[in-house]
């Protein structure tokens, strides 16, 4: 049966189960959750390297874990079309086929020529209402001036943009400050607030201090699967600038839901970093 927005969930994988019992009713009390669940972060369609997932497969995931609803977007795609039209042509009709489900974002190559083109007819004619941006597969730099055109083009617009921000070989919080201070009007999600590829201290620190320093800067938490730094962002951070995302494909939503009950946030914050601070955000 799937859960009410006002139904308890208790969210665990098999392993953490057996766990539970073991621990017996405290630990469990620490892992009950009332109310609704948005992911902020999910891909949809087949990245490069052949890993896919489509809308039904998505919805399954979403029943098991009691996920209400979710941000989606493309992948890397193969046949992304000009400026990624082709593949957000395709997150439009998913959308449009599940809009109680699902809330679509666009994506794009800024050093595409028709890239601002695409982000303004992904808005306005397609109904999308953000925009996801990766500056490792796509190899551009988030402050680069050749990315000022889309930036621009959301603060016109109105959305925000999520950037993939994964600390590996060139961090990409540093870069994103940048773009925080120089566009205060901007609405930025820092997806995997510093981790990814590499979850290292270093890049959640990073990011968390961006956001401490710019209050347009939001912190997305799927792939970081420490509760502890989760916890460090809201105490930083404050509860109303924290997003829940898994990162599905990739990542599980079970897990990443998991490790947020594990902060030990309130049900307030808890309800916040879940649903409403999103909610929000796109108002």
């Amino acid at each position: 049966m799937r859960a009410s927005p006002h139904r308890t969930v208790d969210f665990m994988t098999q392993a953490q189960m057996g766990a539970r019992s073991r621990a017996g009713s405290a630990h469990r009390s620490q892992l009950l959750y009332h109310g609704a669940i948005i992911d902020a972060h999910n891909h949809i369609g087949m990245d490069l390297e052949g890993v896919m997932q489509q809308p039904q497969s998505l919805l399954r995931k979403m029943e098991q874990s009691h996920v209400q609803k979710c941000i989606i977007f493309p992948f890397n795609e193969i046949k992304p079309g000009k400026a990624f039209s082709t593949a957000n042509d395709y997150i439009a009709k998913v959308v449009a086929a599940h809009p109680e489900k699902f809330i679509g974002f666009a994506r794009t190559d800024p050093q595409h020529p028709l890239a601002v083109d695409e982000v303004r007819r992904a808005v306005k004619q397609l109904g999308l209402k953000g925009l996801k941006l990766h500056p490792r597969s796509q190899l551009f730099n988030p402050s680069d001036e050749r990315t000022l055109p889309i930036l621009e083009a959301c603060v016109e617009l109105r959305v925000p943009i999520l950037f993939h921000s994964g600390y590996a070989y060139d961090p990409i919080p540093p870069m994103i400050a940048q773009v925080a201070q120089s566009f205060p009007d901007l609405s930025i999600i820092m997806g995997h607030m510093g981790c990814s590829e590499v979850c290292t201290p270093t890049g959640v620190e990073e990011a968390i201090h961006v956001a401490r320093c710019n209050d347009n800067v939001y912190l997305e938490t799927s792939r970081v699967m420490l509760a502890s730094c989760i916890a460090k962002a809201v105490q930083v951070v404050g509860d109303t600038r924290v997003l829940f995302g898994s990162d599905t494909p990739y990542g599980s939503q079970l897990d990443e839901i998991t490790t947020i009950l594990r902060t030990g946030l309130s049900e307030t914050s808890l309800s916040r970093v879940f649903s409403e601070n999103i909610k929000e955000l796109l108002r």
